[in-house]
């Protein structure tokens, strides 16, 4: 299996930007074509450096300049990797005109709307994409028999599908859950906890049942 981080973008209006897959390597093998809504960038180690997140922050800007909201005032949350914290960075940020909120250190699992609220039914849909690609022979086996490992195309469509899954609704949430966007009243809080327990609990379940179901299929 190629090494790969993934980078999302998204904002507090549900706005979903197509998902960055990291890979390890240099380029997209020859003969393999990346399906549309997935973008891939390479580092020798599948790590998000200072120099990608510069990219990542160019990348941001491009999209803002192209639907008119360059100069619309805006906040970046993003956790305290060292990668994000280099003043070469965060002079980028600032030269793009971006508020920066740095989750402080060991409370990214309640700040981060990624890490509370949207990284498990992610993984989930990624795990079930790739038990459907196992259960339909997968790439085939090597000369030694091992199974050869995914194409970086059909990586990069596991991840597109999997993100495009994921409900509207539930990235909305995820910033109410996390205190970002809630109503400085306190009005929503207590309302907005229990809904997105209950879209998350719902989304899991319906994802269960769908993949118990291939499972039977299957094994008969």
């Amino acid at each position: 299996m190629y090494l790969f981080k993934i980078k999302f973008l998204l904002f507090i209006d549900v706005t979903k930007y197509p998902p960055i897959c990291i890979f390890k390597g240099k380029q997209v093998p020859r003969g393999e074509i990346i399906p549309k809504g997935v973008i891939c960038w390479f580092q020798e180690n599948a790590w998000m450096t200072s120099d990608l997140m510069k990219n990542y922050i160019d990348f941001l800007f491009k999209i803002r300049m192209s639907e008119n909201l360059s100069k619309e005032s805006s906040m970046m949350v993003y956790d305290s990797f060292r990668g994000h914290l280099e003043e070469s960075v965060k002079a980028k940020f600032r030269q793009h005109t971006f508020q920066l909120a740095v989750i402080p250190a060991r409370l990214t699992s309640l700040c981060q709307p990624l890490d509370v609220s949207i990284n498990k039914p992610f993984k989930d849909n990624l795990r079930k994409e790739w038990h459907e690609w196992m259960c339909q022979g997968g790439a085939g086996l090597t000369a030694a028999g091992n199974l050869k490992r995914a194409k970086l195309s059909d990586v990069c469509g596991w991840v597109k599908r999997s993100w495009d899954a994921i409900p509207d609704q539930i990235i909305f949430n995820s910033f109410k859950k996390c205190a970002i966007s809630n109503m400085l009243d306190g009005s929503e809080d207590d309302m907005v906890y229990e809904e997105i327990d209950k879209l998350i609990a719902e989304y899991e379940k319906e994802n269960l049942n769908e993949l118990e179901d291939d499972v039977e299929i299957v094994s008969n």
